[in-house]
């Protein structure tokens, strides 16, 4: 029949180089750059010589701020404060363990 001749597989590989193959029935038929034959791709930029960084362009990451200072009182606080949530086990022996202590948290 007539209908079978013209049935095919067409096969299109994406390759991470930017590069592809167009397979027709497992036969390659086209392959090249991407970028040469289709315009998916975003185009080059190309620096505009009359754009320049300012003078007083500073490159680091992170500045210094010179008017950056703790909060009043932040030096008093300590690192570790008793747990109000913690109470003594209903177990515990102070002549076997000890005086009981609190546990700490961050």
């Amino acid at each position: 029949s007539d209908v079978y001749k013209r049935q095919h597989i067409y096969t299109a590989a994406l390759y991470p180089d930017n590069t592809f193959k167009i397979f027709v029935d497992g036969e390659e038929k086209k392959s090249g750059p991407i970028s040469d034959n289709w315009d998916i791709l975003p185009p080059k930029k190309i620096d505009d010589p009359s754009q320049s960084k300012p003078d007083d362009w500073v490159d680091e990451r992170m500045i210094d701020d010179p008017e950056d200072k703790k909060p009043e009182g932040w030096d008093d606080i300590p690192a570790e404060i008793v747990d109000p949530e913690a109470s003594k086990p209903d177990d515990w022996d102070d002549d076997m363990d000890g005086e009981w202590e609190a546990a700490t948290i961050p």
